[in-house]
């Protein structure tokens, strides 16, 4: 095979790396964004173009094929090379952007104290932070859109690295002036503000509730909010009750704005995570950054 044989699309390697990991062309192309026949047109010209079989399909059975498993190797080196490009090309001629993309919580209350404790010395690196969910977090890192994400929720997959580095604890809020909530029961017949699908703070909620008995579709939801802020002024303005990570209203508790309430049985607690792509080489100033992190973490 000649060289001027290999004519490349990227678009082709990113379908192809996004089909072996997820081992689905269904998957693939619902993150990727585009139909699943044109996935299967792409794989199939790599095939035609290279002259082997890449993929071994079946109904019951998704594999590499030799020819296959040195290829997706290639593709991956192609990507993080891109990645690397990328991230020196934005340096520019000062310190660099460090990108992160973050779940409401840490992205509101701990991104911004983590940055200030970075840039104390180093005032010629620029962040750019995007508060999204958890779920939308972690998919912004899997694809390379980010350098690193910080959220409550662990996903598993093989391209993706996640690092425990603190506590948090979920509490059931109310306004001072509301009744207590003594049982799990009691939840039913009152009204209460969530966070939306995607949440780790609705999904890790809804797993303990779950674990007493109580399914989503019980509850009396009587507003939806896509931030822990909104969660927030909702239960201060006495729309109704939530569960809201303790971090989230500690000045709320001194000024007594909001009381946490104990539910017999029902202690909420996660973690929050790094999560970076093995896919993606680090920026220096954004590997500083994490391991900043993770120094503090073995210091504390």
């Amino acid at each position: 095979m000649n060289f001027k044989d290999f004519n490349f699309d990227l678009r082709q390697l990113k379908s192809f790396i996004e089909v072996v990991n997820e081992k689905s062309f269904t998957n693939a192309s619902r993150n990727l964004k585009v139909s699943q026949a044109s996935i299967s047109h792409q794989i199939g010209q790599l095939e035609k173009m290279l002259g082997v079989k890449l993929i071994h399909r079946t109904s019951q059975d998704f594999s590499l094929t030799p020819e296959g498993k040195v290829f997706n190797r290639f593709c991956e080196k192609i990507m993080k090379d891109i990645n690397s490009l990328k991230s020196d090309m934005k340096a520019g001629t000062f310190g660099g952007v460090v990108n992160i993309v973050s779940s409401s919580i840490p992205g509101t209350y701990i991104v911004p104290q983590l940055i200030s404790s970075y840039m104390n010395d180093k005032n010629d690196i620029f962040f750019r932070v995007e508060i999204l969910n958890s779920r939308e977090t972690i998919e912004r890192v899997k694809q390379g859109e980010a350098d690193l994400g910080i959220t409550g929720k662990e996903l598993k997959h093989p391209t993706l690295n996640f690092k425990e580095f603190l506590k948090d604890e979920i509490v059931f809020v109310g306004h001072p002036d509301f009744k207590d909530v003594n049982t799990p029961d009691e939840l039913r017949k009152i009204p209460l503000v969530s966070r939306e699908s995607g949440s780790g703070t609705k999904n890790i909620t809804e797993s303990h509730l779950h674990d007493c008995g109580i399914i989503p579709s019980e509850l009396n939801i009587v507003m939806e909010c896509s931030s822990s802020e909104g969660v927030r002024e909702a239960i201060i303005n006495r729309i109704g009750y939530g569960f809201i990570s303790r971090i989230a209203i500690e000045r709320d508790l001194k000024l007594g704005k909001v009381k946490i309430i104990k539910i017999k049985n029902l202690n909420i607690e996660r973690n929050f995570y790094i999560v970076t792509s093995k896919a993606k080489i680090l920026t220096e100033p954004a590997s500083q950054f994490v391991k900043m992190i993770t120094d503090k973490i073995i210091t504390d």
